[in-house]
């Protein structure tokens, strides 16, 4: 059967713009849908190049796969040797296959560069050849990268994000610069597969560190499996910091500060400091809420300038804070940025609302990290005078073994956790399950009572039976994950708007 979605109609590209390397002139994207790949595949598409991709089944009808048609790119669904066409110049994955697969092997027979998706992002800043704008650290990214992008969004200006704005897209082309989020957490890793890297291409630029014009790193810490200790994080910040002209560092992250003192030690980039002291060279005064939105006041070279922006969390409008200072290292004027922010509607899945029913409000957020976690748990209660009760779908057997306890821990602001099932592509587990870990570190704080384990079988209770039978009118339901979870919200409205009185008795 052919799976292929027929593109529309590319518009001509624009001669004066760089169409891109051309190692990804013809570029095959395993799971174009996934966070990262789908703006990748958004921009070259964008730049008029020829972009085929493949999608899991599951991902056919979502809006990640109809603004890649929209785009312009072939989409094929399912995952199959066949789909590898010969005429593509690379095969980009995004690093979380587990085992054999038929595309990556199809390239490997057919000799084709196959490259993780941080190293296509290297070959295509290095052949832009235009101002970069980079967004990188251990966590915490997309927050600050779409407001960026926003912020920078000048008509004329391109982004790669691992997360878009509320309708938005997460890649978009321009030929005056680039935003491009460098942050490795967007899937759920485990392992690479077999003889995946037999076959590296020999491609000058392809190693390079990207070279910003500006970069904002936004944290540096632990975040297994991506960096298994805070001084790898510390490293890859380092250096990101020291391929830049100039980079901005906010004083609340510690492996920020610890970044700036070795930063100190020989010549580099000039730093930029935002801050809540007044010791900062961007000096954020203490963000307000206004019930839908913060009101964030910056003092930059002596002014001070302020912005409202749509979200939600102390964490998220810190974030917002330090983009909006990266804007201004950039050339941009408050005024400016204040206008160009006023269209903002927030972050796609960061603390944004899938509906109300029955009087039980439910919030969706992407999490994966702990501190990402306990963040946007802290920021839920703000949001309610009712329980907050507490999704968490761990990403990861990888993550989840490594951050066990913090994840529990993380769920302490909560009034009960409903603990789903470790979302992870392993068809066999050969180890124990480290849920079992987060439960026990969730209990602690929580309580026995209050912490709920979610198990897959015909005789249990599905995760929306569950949470509809704990929440009441006036509670939060706040579900975090970037698997099941993703489409969990829609589930559970539907099983709300069933009864018109939840109740909240425990088992």
């Amino acid at each position: 059967m052919d799976t292929a979605t027929r593109p529309r109609k590319k518009s001509a590209t624009s001669p004066k713009a760089p169409a891109g390397p051309d190692l990804l002139a013809k570029a095959h994207l395993v799971d174009a849908t996934a966070p990262g790949m789908e703006g990748l595949a958004l921009w070259l598409a964008s730049r008029g190049l020829d972009v085929t991709g493949s999608i899991d089944p599951v991902d056919q009808d979502s809006p990640a796969a109809d603004r890649l048609r929209a785009a312009g790119v072939e989409i094929t669904v399912g995952f199959n040797a066949g789909h590898v066409r010969n005429d593509r110049t690379a095969v980009v994955w995004s690093g979380v296959v587990v085992a054999p697969h038929p595309e990556l092997e199809r390239a490997q027979a057919l000799g084709l560069p196959m490259l993780a998706r941080a190293h296509a992002l290297a070959a295509l800043c290095g052949g832009f050849g235009r101002p970069l704008v980079a967004v990188g650290g251990s966590h915490g990214t997309a927050t600050a990268a779409a407001v960026l992008a926003a912020a920078l969004n000048d008509g004329h200006t391109g982004w790669i994000l691992n997360a878009p704005a509320q309708g938005g897209v997460p890649g978009q082309g321009g030929g005056r610069r680039l935003v491009v989020d460098l942050c490795p957490d967007t899937g759920t890793h485990e392992a690479a597969p077999p003889g995946s890297w037999s076959r590296r291409p020999n491609v000058p630029n392809l190693y390079q560190r990207p070279s910003p014009s500006v970069a904002l790193i936004t944290a540096a810490t632990m975040n297994s499996p991506y960096f298994e200790d805070t001084i790898e994080a510390l490293d890859a910040a380092t250096n990101l910091a020291r391929s830049a002209d100039t980079v901005v560092l906010p004083l609340w992250d510690n492996g920020a500060k610890i970044v700036h003192e070795r930063l100190s030690d020989r010549p580099g980039p000039t730093v930029v400091t935002v801050g809540l002291v007044e010791s900062a060279d961007v000096w954020v005064l203490k963000p307000r809420w206004l019930g839908e939105s913060y009101l964030l006041t910056l003092r930059h070279q002596g002014k001070q300038h302020q912005f409202i922006v749509p979200i939600a969390g102390d964490h998220h409008a810190l974030a917002a804070c330090a983009a909006i200072t990266t804007a201004l290292v950039a050339g941009e004027s408050a005024e400016t940025i204040a206008e160009r922010l006023a269209g903002f509607k927030g972050v796609e899945r960061s603390l944004t609302e899938a509906g109300t029913q029955a009087r039980i409000t439910v919030l969706d957020s992407r999490a994966r990290h702990p501190q990402e976690v306990a963040d946007d748990v802290t920021a839920a209660r703000m949001l309610t005078e009712g329980n907050v009760i507490v999704v968490l779908e761990p990403d990861g057997i990888a993550r989840t073994s490594a951050h066990a306890v913090e994840l529990g821990k993380a769920l302490a602001a909560a009034d009960r956790a409903v603990l789903l099932p470790v979302v992870t592509p392993l068809t066999v587990l050969n180890a124990p399950d480290p849920l079992d870990a987060v439960i026990n570190a969730a209990r602690s704080p929580l309580g026995a009572s209050k912490a709920h384990r979610v198990r897959l079988s015909p005789c249990e209770p599905s995760a929306e039976q569950q949470v509809a039978d704990l929440a009441k009118p006036g509670d939060l339901v706040l579900v975090i994950g970037t698997g099941d979870a993703a489409r969990l919200g829609p589930r559970l409205l539907a099983r709300l708007a069933q009864t018109d009185s939840p109740t909240a008795d425990s088992p």
